[in-house]
């Protein structure tokens, strides 16, 4: 919030009122209360606060799942701190969708620069993946929900495939993200998580060093653990190497249009900038992609960004190995945090300010 402050600075406006998750679970603040009729609404990420965390957690506890309750529920009298503890991610998302329904019954939709619906939309992977697949969009193939390893197995089989994707329907930054590939009895994972046996209770943790596993009953164990917390899984696409390193792309989509964008590369298959990955040279990549496949891909990403009405989305955006074929991997309601890359000038904050205040048309152009 500090750098969206430092941006309204610099264009010589106010500094934002800031009203916290907290404040609004607790009835500290009604946000209705403190809106003026020229008021704009910014809803930033809940982020990396165990309070809120846990605030989130406490209030799924009570929200009926309309998929039952096969995921993991923790009461709220047993939150305890442990720092990178994967809690009840299925809870959580439950929590903030009551939230982010409160917010919009109190924010006529106009006002926000993104909307409670489509940051739970994108905080779905399932859901939003259907939506681009649904809409002819470039997406990996995805299975139907699995709940077990052997599901998983079994529903890789039947595919033909030898490598997939498993991804928290409701994570971010890699969160509880496993590459699995296998061949024969050889198998393989790179996953984020890192596995303690405790009391007889397996708990998970998120990690920036990526791990790889080897062992079938490793591997599974991770995945019937995962499975609790709600499983996206997507065929694993090869991606495009560059300088030694694959990558992949990360398009900020300000009013529809595609802004700011870094390349990605990693090691391993993970590429979020956080797992310590860097940047990429991005004028040498975009060379090497040509400029047809990558107004292609541009094309692309506008026409995901016109299912929405938010004012800014962050596009994941892969090219496979042989640079012909690309993809929308996912959309990021809260995907705008690059600090220092400029477009015309401009960082990804006071571009998406001075895009707001051109006119409140521009999101209502972008409905659908």
């Amino acid at each position: 919030m500090i750098l969206f402050q430092e941006a309204l600075s610099r264009l010589g406006l106010p500094s934002a009122q800031l009203v916290s998750y907290q404040q609004i679970i607790s009835g500290e603040v009604t946000l209705a209360e403190q809106l003026t009729p020229t008021t704009i609404v910014r809803i930033e990420s809940p982020g990396k606060s165990i309070e809120t965390e846990h605030d989130l957690l406490r209030l799924g506890a009570d929200e009926p799942d309309p998929e039952g309750e096969r995921y993991e529920r923790l009461s709220p009298s047993t939150l305890i701190y442990e720092k990178g503890r994967l809690l009840a991610s299925r809870q959580w998302y439950l929590g903030l969708s009551a939230i982010l329904r409160q917010i919009a019954s109190s924010v006529p939709a106009e006002r926000m620069m993104n909307r409670p619906d489509e940051i739970l939309l994108m905080f779905d992977k399932r859901r939003c993946h259907a939506l681009l697949a649904q809409h002819d969009i470039a997406v990996p193939q995805a299975l139907p929900p699995v709940y077990s390893y052997d599901e998983l197995m079994a529903a890789l089989q039947e595919r033909g495939w030898s490598r997939a994707f498993l991804k928290l329907a409701h994570g971010s930054s890699a969160s509880g993200t496993i590459a699995y590939r296998y061949s024969g009895k050889r198998h393989q994972a790179f996953t984020t998580v890192d596995v303690v046996e405790q009391a007889g209770e397996l708990r998970l943790y998120n990690t920036r060093r990526i791990r790889k596993l080897e062992s079938q009953h490793e591997i599974a164990r991770l995945v019937d653990a995962l499975c609790h917390h709600r499983l996206h899984v997507e065929y694993w696409i090869p991606k495009a190497a560059f300088a030694n390193r694959i990558f992949d792309m990360r398009v900020v989509m300000i009013g529809g249009e595609p802004m700011h964008t870094v390349a990605r590369m990693s090691q391993s298959p993970m590429t979020n900038l956080h797992l310590l990955n860097q940047r990429g040279d991005l004028a040498a990549i975009l060379d090497r992609i040509g400029p047809e496949r990558w107004q292609e891909a541009l094309t692309t990403c506008k026409r995901a960004a016109s299912l929405f009405a938010s004012l800014y989305i962050g596009v994941d955006l892969l090219f496979s190995s042989d640079y012909r074929y690309h993809a929308i991997l996912e959309l990021n309601a809260f995907g705008d945090l690059l600090p220092g890359l400029l477009y015309q000038g401009q960082d990804t904050y006071s571009a998406e300010i001075l895009t707001a205040l051109e006119g409140r048309k521009v999101c209502s152009t972008l409905t659908h």
